[in-house]
């Protein structure tokens, strides 16, 4: 099967205390792994932060996000983790190839914009 990266990023209730929220994020990691994932890379420097408008009646969740590899499987489980889990408010998860497509775009956009400033200024006559 064919591997891609996503980036999932859950919110958790903000009554969570930070031992439960660790044991939360390793439970998550666990899920990503044990359904043949590879976790890359857990942020968890958001921390607890404001909410755009009021989900539950709370204003303020613990923002984490992961990145991953994994199949079409890894994504569903994790979600359906996600969804049995009392903690967890709200959670997207996107695939990460578009990030990447634009990147290599704007890296080609500038490469063809000095390769025709490199053109011109060898196409300038030398004048001693």
């Amino acid at each position: 099967m064919i591997t891609k990266s996503y980036e999932s990023m859950f919110i958790a209730l903000p009554t969570l205390t930070q031992e439960a929220l660790g044991h939360l994020i390793e439970t998550f990691e666990g899920v990503i792994d044990g359904a043949g994932g590879k976790v890359i890379e857990t942020d968890k420097s958001w921390g607890l932060r404001k909410l755009a408008y009021e989900i539950q009646d709370f204003k303020d969740g613990y923002y984490t996000l992961f990145r991953f590899e994994g199949t079409g499987d890894v994504v569903k489980e994790l979600e359906r983790r996600f969804r049995l889990s009392d903690s967890v408010m709200r959670y997207l998860t996107v695939r990460d190839e578009r990030k990447k497509k634009l990147v290599a775009k704007g890296n080609a956009k500038k490469d063809a914009k000095l390769a025709k400033k490199k053109k011109r200024q060898s196409q300038r006559p030398v004048v001693d």
